[in-house]
């Protein structure tokens, strides 16, 4: 059996066409943690609805409507890792269409290759309707979540074991929580699977993080890339620390970048200069300036300069 765990806060309108996604899953036992972050009374009495049609089925879903009156998804995915009793865990946001076959088939890989984790591709919708594999490069060097953005939450699927001991979600953040705990699952060093084919539909639009723009959120950005830096600074070795530490800076090189390109000339600098010149290299004198001037003109595809 395997845990899926997905928080909800209101959204009561998207809601069915996540049910109606659920209800097609197969090949698998679930234990459905559904978890109600403040949502409002008529959000709340559709999750539990829900609830009590799943599992009057007496099908491959067993349902259980949680509560996290914390606000954030972190606490709420948090709640869910507490009450989890399955192998394994996926988690799963509340706006967004489940493949009926990933899970069975997530599980089935960890099984039979004993992983800790699986890693997988997912499709993203546009508002008009256009499908777009989310990018993934197929390495867990924490180096390239860093750089690239990776793993997403749905990009990963758990041995609970190891989620417990690594795999908490950080409940200070309020942006990019997915890319630091991914990033933190990875300087776990786990050992990874990976699935074929591309999986879900990952909606964007305006009330989603990927529907949203940087230069509005300069001050999340500084407390995540701080976030990542503690993490770093927690790892051991001191020649890995130093590494990450300089992918760190050409992260931030690109985010400022990408902020100057959206028109906050004030973001940007606070960015940039948040750069560590304590690990900064010659080559990084002439790299991150770079970085940032390109990102700045909006050039595609620079996490490949960025390692």
């Amino acid at each position: 059996m395997l845990s899926l765990i997905i928080p909800v806060h209101n959204r009561k309108e998207l809601l069915p066409r996540l049910f109606q996604s659920i209800r097609n899953i197969k090949g698998c036992q679930i234990e459905l943690l559904l978890v109600d972050n403040n949502s409002d009374a008529d959000t709340r009495a559709m999750l539990q609805t829900f609830v009590d049609e799943t599992n009057s089925d007496a099908g491959n879903i067993s349902a259980t409507l949680l509560t996290e009156t914390k606000h954030g998804a972190a606490a709420a995915r948090n709640r869910g890792l507490d009450a989890a009793t399955g192998e394994y865990i996926y988690f799963f946001d509340s706006d967004d269409e489940i493949s009926p076959d990933m899970l069975a088939k997530a599980e089935a890989l960890a099984s039979r290759q004993d992983v800790d984790a699986v890693a997988l591709q997912v499709n993203y919708i546009s508002p008009e309707g256009k499908i777009t594999p989310r990018h993934i490069v197929r390495t867990a060097d924490p180096r390239y979540q860093i750089v690239a953005n990776n793993f997403a939450t749905v990009s990963l699927f758990l041995r609970r074991e190891f989620a417990v001991a690594h795999a908490r979600w950080n409940e200070d953040l309020r942006y990019w929580i997915d890319f630091e705990w991914a990033f933190r699952i990875l300087l776990a060093q786990p050992t990874v699977a990976w699935l074929d084919g591309t999986y879900h539909r990952i909606h964007t639009h305006g009330n989603s993080i990927t529907g949203t723009r940087f230069a509005d959120r300069v001050e999340r950005i500084l407390a995540t890339h701080g976030a990542i830096e503690k993490d770093i600074v927690q790892f051991e070795s001191s020649k890995a620390k130093v590494r990450l530490l300089r992918s760190l800076n050409s992260r931030k090189a690109l985010y400022a970048g990408h902020v100057r390109h959206e028109g906050n000339r004030q973001g940007a600098h606070l960015i940039y200069n948040s750069i560590d010149l304590t690990v900064r290299t010659l080559l990084d004198r002439l790299r991150l300036p770079l970085l940032y001037r390109l990102s700045a003109w909006g050039v595609p595809g620079l996490w490949r300069l960025a390692l």
